[in-house]
């Protein structure tokens, strides 16, 4: 590694924890306001890559670029509601296609952030935190960590390996949260009483194991 690879790896590796943290949180804003920081780096993070030698890691640049600008326009959208229009996703989703377009050039690897990324444009003007982290699940995270691995991004790698990691926690925290919160209404029923009590946590044992 050279040094501009090793510059864009340490920029990378404090994009990876924003990221990370951003799918931890609830709120549609606390999520994208972690998730332009983290994008921001990012551009930086492939720009130094591509400069150490990788041109493929330019078109992550570019992607993340454009992540960061529809990211700034999805929260903007709760002020100005004109934003939230599909002819301002459609414009989104075309500087997207041009930029792989000089991008990619012949390079197939270089259009794997390219579908990401508008996987991601779609999930993210849902402005639904559920579909957003689907779709991450289902088809974000495996497009960047594919191309992480053929440009030699370590700290891409490592991102999308902790994002999925991230969001199935997040999936059993929230399991575990609701039969918590079951088994607690059923106790809470039965207090006092002693009517029923059986059948009830019975019956509530029963679904979880379903």
């Amino acid at each position: 590694m050279n040094g501009f690879t090793i510059t864009g790896q340490i920029i990378g590796f404090i994009a990876m924890a924003l990221l990370v943290l951003s799918f931890q949180f609830k709120d549609n804003k606390k999520l994208f306001a972690m998730q332009i920081a983290s994008c921001f780096l990012f551009v930086f993070h492939y720009l130094f890559i591509g400069l150490g030698g990788d041109s493929a890691a330019y078109s992550g640049m570019a992607q993340n670029a454009v992540g960061l600008a529809f990211r700034v326009v999805i929260i903007l959208g709760d002020r100005f509601k004109f934003l939230r229009s599909t002819v301002v996703m459609s414009v989104i989703a075309a500087v997207m296609a041009i930029l792989a377009i000089f991008t990619a050039s012949t390079d197939p690897v270089a259009l794997l952030p390219v579908i990401g990324n508008f996987i991601c444009l779609g999930a993210m003007w849902t402005r639904d935190p559920g579909v957003i982290r689907i779709g991450q699940l289902a088809c974000v995270s495996p497009c960047w960590l594919a191309f992480n691995i053929f440009t030699f991004s370590i700290a891409g790698i490592m991102i999308e390996s902790f994002n999925i990691i991230s969001i199935v926690v997040y999936y059993i925290r929230m399991h575990f949260s609701a039969r918590r919160a079951r088994l607690t209404q059923v106790q809470d029923e039965c207090e006092g009483s002693d009517d029923g009590c059986a059948e009830k946590e019975t019956g509530s044992a029963g679904s979880d194991n379903e």
